[in-house]
């Protein structure tokens, strides 16, 4: 499986518990030559890590992480061709 694209939809803090919970859309290639997939995850991360990466960059990596340890629990809302 190979992963084209990561991009976060939406993303929100809750401030009860000082995390953000972001909505992050993928666009996979479950096998090489197979049709794209998109694909949408929910994550969430703390606020504030110290001494750790970037917000953005441990949103994306815990989405696409999630969907590589199972990707059947995502369903496809749509396919893209190759050829789009």
């Amino acid at each position: 499986m190979r992963i084209l694209s990561a991009r976060i939809v939406h993303a929100r803090r809750v401030p009860a518990s000082d995390r953000i919970e972001a909505l992050v859309r993928l666009l996979s290639e479950p096998r090489p030559g197979a049709d794209i997939e998109r694909v949408e995850v929910a994550v969430t991360a703390p606020a504030r890590a110290r001494d750790a990466a970037p917000l953005r960059a441990r949103l994306l990596a815990a989405a696409k992480l999630a969907y590589a340890i199972d990707p059947g629990l995502y369903r496809s809302p749509c396919r893209a061709s190759r050829a789009a």
